[in-house]
């Protein structure tokens, strides 16, 4: 049965801090924008939601949820023009990863770590080999951290390869010592798999690829963060960005990316080498380059990172008239000016208490009561917490429906893994209405609940023959 998982990302006043909570399972008989639409309504009614004070929704990019015409989120700013779709940042990351490794050194790299992977999970007699090989290796089994298997490449979670890319730039001599055993032993595909990992092309892709993945994997944790907002989201997306721009531009990190895979080919009597350069050349790089390190900078590192970097930009660093909010923050209120306070009013219009001259008179105030303060809050969280309700209705108005655009569906996420726990083979004829209670007694279970209560109304709900209380 497909499964939507409803949850709901709002401002705890009495927390003070935003908060993304799990409502419950909902059953789609159907995966049409439409059907999902009626159930997705029906499934916050039933929650005692009220729909009109949604501002915000969030998906993945799937056309029947992100559809501009006939997918959800259309459907939803239909009943609620507020509710302005947000495409999941976590999902954004991860399809940047997805094009950026399109490139053919790249693209033959990863498939050729997925197939060696794989040949050592399945197969017990290459796993011992590699097991053996490790375990005679203590500075490797150091750098495995306590790991004894090569990790596979997740097809949906490409961040998560920098892990696996990392594990197998650290076995990478147990990895060619164990595939060698096997040659001997009569394996017929040991020796076309080490073939594949001994030239130099391969081994300068492993250290430039997993190098830039494991910049993306900070951002990629802090995506999936419950209370991250949306401007945070998006300064430090430009600060990935910078970082790469950086080390692109710094020689010093390519000389050291090169002095690492130069180190690993020596140790397995790998020369250092370039494809010839031709005139012409169609199917493989053919950069023009005076020594082996140029070209491979000019051939790899600077097609892959700025491939990467233009995904990054295209999909997380986003505007829209509703993020200049962002310059009511104290730190920012130098750069508010009258253009910014007039779409600010405009874009919440519909959720202030007055009128565009009461609002510009809240602003002024506002912004003298900052200059007087020497510590000024620099987030969205920290000015809440210093804001007013009374004294500053409409900013504080703005500021919560800001915070409250949803980042990433991680949440939801997390909740299709509680229920793979629940619903297994013991459990096949288990309805939504008992699955989803289920869902939410493990989400929920660090909260504290009195049992004697649950036993009152259970045995209260109906006459029973067994005397419970």
């Amino acid at each position: 049965m497909e499964q939507i998982a409803m949850c709901v990302r709002y401002y705890s006043e009495t927390e003070q801090d935003v908060r993304e909570d799990f409502v419950g399972f909902v059953q789609a008989e159907s995966t049409t924008g439409e059907a999902l639409f009626n159930k997705f309504i029906e499934g916050q009614r039933d929650a005692g939601l009220d729909i009109s004070k949604m501002r915000g929704q969030g998906y993945d990019g799937a056309s029947n949820m992100s559809g501009c015409h006939r997918g959800v989120q259309a459907r939803v700013q239909q009943v609620v023009p507020q509710a302005m779709y947000v495409h999941c940042k976590a999902h954004s990351l991860n399809l940047s990863i997805v094009y950026a490794c399109k490139e053919a050194l790249v693209r033959n790299l990863l498939d050729t770590v997925q197939q060696i992977g794989f040949a050592f999970k399945y197969s017990a007699k290459r796993f011992l080999a590699f097991k053996e090989e490790l375990g005679n290796d203590p500075v490797e089994q150091e750098e495995m951290q306590k790991r004894t298997r090569l990790q596979s490449l997740c097809e949906t979670r490409w961040a998560s390869r920098a892990d696996a890319l990392y594990t197998f730039k650290a076995a990478y001599t147990s990895i060619v010592s164990a595939l060698e055993v096997l040659e001997r032993e009569g394996d017929s595909k040991a020796r076309s798999y080490r073939c594949s990992i001994l030239g130099f092309d391969f081994i300068i892709s492993l250290v430039v690829v997993e190098f830039v993945l494991q910049g993306v994997m900070p951002l990629n944790k802090l995506l999936q963060k419950q209370n991250i907002d949306l401007i945070e989201a998006a300064k430090e997306s430009r600060v990935l960005i910078a970082t790469f721009r950086a080390e692109r531009a710094d020689d010093a990190v390519w000389d050291g990316l090169y002095d690492k895979a130069v180190a690993m080919a020596e140790d397995q009597g790998v020369v250092p080498s370039k494809p010839r350069t031709a005139r012409r050349q169609q199917h493989r790089g053919n950069v023009p380059a005076d020594s082996v390190s140029e070209y491979w900078k000019r051939a790899l590192f600077y097609p892959f990172l700025d491939h990467l970097v233009v995904e990054l930009e295209d999909r997380l660093v986003s505007s829209n008239e509703r993020f200049k909010a962002q310059y009511l923050i104290p730190s920012l209120l130098p750069e508010l000016s009258r253009d910014h306070e007039d779409s600010i009013f405009q874009e919440y219009e519909s959720d202030l208490s007055g009128d565009r001259e009461a609002f510009r008179n809240e602003v002024s105030r506002w912004k003298v009561r900052w200059e007087l303060e020497g510590t000024k809050p620099s987030n969205l969280t920290d000015t809440l917490k210093a804001t007013n309700k009374t004294l500053y209705p409409d900013i504080f108005t703005c500021l919560v429906v800001l915070i409250t655009m949803p980042v990433s569906t991680a949440t939801a996420e997390r909740q299709f893994s509680i229920m793979r726990r629940l619903k297994n083979y013991m459990r096949s004829t288990m309805l939504t209405e008992r699955k989803s209670g289920l869902a939410l007694l493990h989400a929920y279970r660090h909260m504290e609940i009195d049992i004697d209560i649950i036993i009152n109304e259970f045995a209260a709900s109906k006459g029973r023959k067994l005397d419970l209380l």
